[in-house]
């Protein structure tokens, strides 16, 4: 017998699974065979084609963006005894518009996902097919993933996590933590620190600012996770590291 109680948990758990779910090329591109792939988002028009429009050329500038990428700016903090806080950041992406083109042109669009808020399109810069395993949804993760805490490590590989807040559009928490991603990459690359202390008897101050300069390239996007009950969107990337054979 179904009690009260357990009706509402029945509820809670039904709804949270009904909000992470999400096809498993997306949730777990790494198992993506085909060569430079990518994601596009879009915001859901009233006119379906715009929306399917809108998130190709998304995915294509994606596809550039993990082929090459140049990442210059900074992004400053201010510590005190009550924390760290962030002041902000002036981050630019410069893409190869050539290689763009061409992808826009030529490449192929192999998936799709839409629901009432988002289109989600994946596309390849040549043709390619998914197996009928990604195709399916895939099952919501109710347990943070172990990646979400503790960011892989590996001789072959640079992992990196990307994580941004729920905003209006569901399309911009995906593509701000992409960015943010691509970010954390370029800081293990080249970061510059110049911090500023300041001192008054007990209590002191510290202004730190990161200035980055990185090209990186071969980016792959390995997971996504969303955690609904924080709104929090979380990506993991990484790229091959120097000397490292893959996998």
């Amino acid at each position: 017998m179904l009690t009260l109680r357990g009706f509402a948990v029945v509820l809670l758990v039904s709804a949270n699974c009904a909000a992470q779910v999400y096809p498993r090329w997306f949730l777990s591109p790494v198992e993506i065979k085909c060569k430079s792939t990518a994601a596009g988002y879009a915001r859901a028009y009233y006119n379906g084609a715009s929306s399917d429009s809108a998130a190709y050329l998304n995915a294509c500038k994606n596809i550039t963006l993990a082929h090459y990428v140049k990442i210059k700016g900074g992004e400053a903090y201010w510590a005190t005894e009550a924390g760290v806080y962030w002041m902000g950041n002036d981050i630019t992406e410069e893409i190869d518009s050539e290689y763009f083109r061409e992808v826009v042109s030529s490449g192929h669009k192999i998936a799709k996902y839409a629901n009432k808020s988002i289109t989600i399109v994946l596309a390849a810069a040549d043709s390619c097919s998914l197996p009928s395993s990604l195709l399916k949804m895939d099952t919501c993760w109710l347990r943070e993933p172990d990646w979400v805490e503790s960011v892989p490590q590996g001789k072959d590989y640079i992992y990196a996590e990307g994580v941004a807040p729920r905003y209006f559009y569901e399309s911009s928490s995906w593509e701000s933590a992409e960015k943010r991603a691509r970010f954390n990459l370029a800081r293990s690359v080249n970061v510059k620190v110049q911090s500023i202390q300041k001192i008054e008897g007990r209590r002191g101050e510290d202004i730190r600012n990161e200035e980055i300069t990185a090209e990186i390239r071969d980016i792959e996007v390995v997971y996504r996770w969303v955690d609904r009950k924080r709104g929090l969107y979380y990506v993991l990337v990484r790229m091959p590291a120097i000397g490292g054979k893959g996998e």
